[in-house]
């Protein structure tokens, strides 16, 4: 069986090899734990401003609870007390059951597994559920006293919310997928939306990516459909807030560029207005200096069907200069690959520009970037940023590093790896060939220009190094 890769943070470095990689396992999940190597060494005003960046990276944890499905923060928030106020056996199978359901709730961002979509089945019985949440004093429940059959129906009721992501053709897309993008709007209805939309603006070739952030919403009584946008004063505005709280602070000790690109972040934020959010991106492209770098704001659209309402996201990180050599060698020999590249003449750039990659130390991650975690990334997404401004890339060492110490000693290369000789060029090289694979998808796959047209950046996921 694969097992996935969930990362816990640790800002201390242990000995090699003698830190416990694999904290936790259940079900189909493996936990491990990473390092971030290299933060003490920081001067202090870096510190700082990694630890105001690390807090707005961590305030948008509940939106994206909440884009996975409408249900999930009540789920979640009922199961935490639960855990937390439960007096009875713990032993039994079906508490473990009951425990092992909220790893995978936390794990996945919701009830719906992070990989296939398909909503998690419990193996605790709504009985059983129902008794323990009976036993726990009403008032810790608070304003979720309401909401416990909402929460027993979604749980149980195999019909409700079957799918987070439908993509089967010849259904309706937003119907079937029980992600929060869209309520009580139909496929077509939101295609005909963003294509008037669209159309409006036809021949701008600066297009802001229309519906990024937004819930698109139909009236039941009227009909009409229009955007909650994600902004300060809009949706999901209390966690905004807090957000753009921390990304002031990180403004007040940041240095030009990233003064400026803050500061265009927050109008984003504050607005809602995609012009600042691609003024941003901008910023954030051109800044191939800053030695601490960050990701903020609703980034991937993969989890829309239609793909375009974005998943929020945030990530710190600082460069790993020694390992920066090796993405500098690609990149600075990317027109080389490009040259060589075994599509058609027609398809190759005849000038690569924009390539931009490093390799880095994250030291927080959240939203959809944790705690299934990337291990490379190409951004921004705006075709027309692409072409004009290029393409940031970067591969994350900490977590590569994790993911290849996790796997050390599971006896997967003992027993299908014959000559020792082999086994022992594995255990060499086998990293690094794993680091410049991704840095090559990074680099040159995605920041070089060979994607086929209208195919995005984005993040390179890993679903696990092992098999056992």
């Amino acid at each position: 069986m694969s097992f996935t890769a969930i990362a816990l943070a640790s800002c201390s470095q242990s000995p090699k090899g003698e830190a416990p990689w694999i904290v936790d396992r259940f079900d189909d999940i493996k936990v491990i734990r990473y390092e971030v190597p290299g933060f003490d060494e920081l001067p202090l005003e870096e510190k700082e401003f990694v630890y105001y960046l690390a807090e707005a990276a961590k305030c948008g944890r509940d939106i994206f609870f909440d884009q996975n499905c409408a249900v999930n923060l009540p789920v979640r928030r009922t199961l935490e007390v639960v855990y937390e106020n439960y007096a009875g056996d713990r032993t039994t199978p079906e508490w473990k059951a009951l425990e092992k359901y909220l790893k995978k709730v936390w794990f996945a961002n919701g009830i719906h597994h992070h990989y296939s979509n398909d909503k998690f089945v419990p193996e605790f019985t709504e009985s059983y559920f129902l008794g323990v949440c009976e036993s726990i004093p009403v008032e810790r429940f608070g304003e979720l006293n309401g909401m416990i059959g909402m929460v027993c129906n979604a749980i149980f009721n195999p019909e409700m919310y079957k799918t987070r992501l439908n993509q089967r053709a010849g259904d309706d897309l937003l119907w079937t997928s029980s992600g929060n993008y869209y309520r009580n709007v139909r496929q077509a209805e939101a295609e005909k939306f963003y294509a008037d939309m669209a159309a409006a603006d036809a021949g701008n070739p600066e297009p802001v990516s229309y519906g990024l952030n937004s819930q698109l919403v139909k009236e039941e009584k009227t009909g009409r459909i229009y955007e909650r946008v994600w902004k300060v004063g809009g949706m999901y505005s209390p966690a905004i807030e807090k957000i753009v709280y921390w990304l002031e602070k990180a403004q007040a000790v940041a240095k030009e560029p990233q003064k400026s690109n803050i500061a265009a972040l927050v109008s984003y934020y504050k607005t809602g207005d995609l012009k600042e959010f691609d003024r941003y991106n901008i910023g954030w492209v051109k800044d191939t200096v800053s030695n601490v770098d960050f990701i903020n704001g609703f980034i991937e659209d993969y989890g829309d069907p239609l793909g375009r309402k974005a998943a929020w996201e945030g990530n710190v990180n600082f460069m790993d200069k020694e390992a920066c050599h090796r993405t500098e060698v690609i990149s600075e020999n990317a027109q080389w690959f490009e040259d060589h590249s075994p599509v058609a003449e027609a398809y190759r750039k005849p000038v690569v520009k924009g390539v931009s990659a490093k390799v880095i130390t994250v030291a927080m991650l959240g939203g959809d970037c944790y705690p299934s975690t990337p291990i490379g990334i190409n951004l921004p997404n705006a075709d027309w940023i692409r072409k004009e401004y290029g393409s940031k890339s970067v591969t994350i060492d900490n977590i590569t590093y994790a993911y290849d110490m996790a796997a050390h000693g599971n006896g997967f290369n003992e027993e299908f790896v014959l000559r020792a000789e082999d086994r022992e060029r594995m255990d060499k090289y086998g990293k690094l060939a794993d680091d410049l694979h991704t840095d090559l998808h990074e680099c040159l796959g995605h920041g070089s220009g060979q994607l086929a047209p209208g195919v995005k950046g984005g993040e390179l996921k890993s679903y696990g190094s092992t098999l056992e």
